[in-house]
């Protein structure tokens, strides 16, 4: 059983009906193949030895290395409009979708804020993708939040109990960004206590 990821992307200064058809499928729902297609020419079944010695790859390879994480958005995904643009919250397995989130980034020109919570984690991960930074050029920052964020009980209350809480863009932490890839950088006492 994997990790669950809960994801909350906002999509800054831009209305639900000017992105959705980057969005979903024909069913209407969430799906990151829309934007981001995984070949056609994969085994979209499971993925043992044989099967890898027989095809050039498979579906789930494809997904981590396109879209950053195996599974397709899941875990009753929800999408709308908030002061400041659209929200879409759902579920990934081990990973956000930064793949998917960058291709968003690139083809809607806005800009895009994603918080993540991977369950058994203590802090969340706040990814901003800026258009226009230093130098003119697009810049990504990631911070982390502890667990006595908004952000944090907000994820927190989506990824165990489905619960809809959301948090405004003007409750948001604005905190240093994080040098370096782990959580290594963070400060651990930040990190004790946990929602009850």
């Amino acid at each position: 059983m994997p990790a669950h990821v809960i994801n909350e992307v906002l999509l800054h200064d831009i209305k639900l009906s000017d992105c959705a058809q980057y969005l979903f499928d024909k069913n209407g729902a969430l799906s990151f193949e829309v934007l981001v297609p995984l070949p056609i020419n994969l085994w979209r079944g499971g993925c043992g030895r044989r099967l890898l010695e027989v095809f050039v790859g498979n579906t789930l390879d494809a997904a981590r290395d396109m879209w950053g994480t195996k599974w397709n958005a899941c875990g009753n995904p929800f999408a709308g409009e908030v002061p400041g643009g659209t929200v879409l919250r759902f579920k990934t397995a081990w990973n956000p979708p930064r793949g998917w989130i960058c291709a968003l980034f690139n083809t809607l020109a806005c800009d895009i804020t994603s918080h993540w919570l991977c369950e058994g984690e203590r802090f969340v991960h706040v990814e901003t993708y800026k258009q226009v930074g230093a130098w003119d050029e697009p810049t990504w920052e990631e911070s982390i939040l502890g667990p006595d964020s908004a952000e944090y009980l907000s994820l927190y209350g989506l990824l165990f109990n489905g619960l809809p809480p959301f948090f405004d863009e003007e409750d948001w932490v604005e905190e240093e960004s994080v040098e370096g890839e782990g959580i290594e950088d963070v400060d651990e006492t930040a990190l004790e206590a946990t929602p009850s």
